[in-house]
């Protein structure tokens, strides 16, 4: 318990030093940016290539896939329906402040540390679904048939949505290493060493990214907005993750996963998103970094709970 708590704390901090950073002027504030670029085509599509080297498909858990997606499809809608009459920017921060898991950065580590090896496919069964839609998927149907912060939006086509995909990078690469993995395809070892020695860098970056983002200026409206979706975002997650508990066709263990991915905090490069949409990047960035704080207390509560 120790280990994991420590390296949440190694996270939380980690924005704190990207914020300090920003402020006392080594970074300027639009230096996230290039950051962003790094980790969206570099150490995010290594770390993923390196998830999927001892990858091997369960079928028996086939539905797990399809649970991370409708939990992203879900609360896309919910977020919506909440937005029905808020500003284009707001519906774009609802959007992904509530859909999208943080799983590579945040949860494997926990499940790595108290659970077994076949619980660690299962949570990569989840991201499966879940990657398809917070790596490019959600980005492009906000941008094709929902709107920019501005108020427009490009012109609705499946080979518009199919063009926004093709040029995401984390998308394609999970996609090809989800089809070589079902091939039975392997990389020889040095390219996994290469992957994983870039991909180990992904969350630092990401983390020192949001707190390069990270602004405290709330004004009521902002605070209102920030509220509400904690109170959706961890209603439903909570929600979900009972039904996980007790109506899942599965073993206590894969149970206990379900329920932690759907308690993950929001994905990192959400804000990145917002941003290339040009929603309101620091509100994006806050909301991610209190979700990393909510949800090391919800899976510490769980993991006590489950081992008393």
């Amino acid at each position: 318990m120790l280990e994991v708590l420590s390296k949440a704390a190694a996270f939380i901090l980690v924005i704190v030093v990207g914020y300090a950073c920003k402020k006392k002027g080594l970074f300027a504030p639009q230096d996230y940016q290039l950051v962003a670029k790094i980790i969206l085509n570099i150490t995010l599509p290594c770390a993923v290539i390196s998830s999927f080297a001892h990858f091997k498909m369960d079928y028996s858990l086939i539905i797990a896939v399809f649970l991370g997606l409708i939990m992203n499809v879900a609360m896309m809608l919910t977020a919506l329906l909440l937005t029905r009459r808020e500003t284009p920017a707001a519906k774009i921060f609802y959007i992904f402040s509530l859909a999208g898991y943080n799983i590579g950065c945040f949860s494997m580590p926990f499940v790595q540390a108290f659970l077994s090896p076949f619980a660690v496919i299962a949570i990569c069964m989840f991201d499966v679904g879940n990657s398809i839609m917070c790596t490019g998927l959600t980005y492009a149907l906000t941008a094709s048939c929902i709107c920019y912060a501005d108020g427009h939006k490009d012109s609705f086509s499946l080979r518009s949505i199919v063009d926004k995909l093709l040029h995401s990078a984390p998308f394609m690469i999970y996609n090809i290493m989800l089809a070589l993995s079902l091939l039975g395809v392997h990389f020889p070892a040095p390219v996994y060493t290469f992957t994983q020695l870039v991909g180990a860098a992904n969350p630092f970056l990401s983390m020192l990214m949001i707190g390069m983002m990270f602004e405290i200026k709330l004004d009521k409206k902002s605070l209102g907005y920030i509220k509400e979706i904690f109170g959706w975002r961890y209603g439903v997650s909570l929600a979900f993750a009972a039904a996980c508990l007790y109506f899942a066709p599965f073993s206590a263990e894969v149970n206990y996963v379900l329920a932690l991915a759907i308690m993950a905090p929001c994905t990192i490069i959400g804000p990145i998103f917002v941003e290339k949409l040009g929603g309101n990047v620091q509100l994006a960035s806050l909301f991610n970094s209190l979700t990393i704080v909510i949800s090391v207390a919800l899976f510490t509560a769980f993991f006590i709970v489950i081992h008393a």
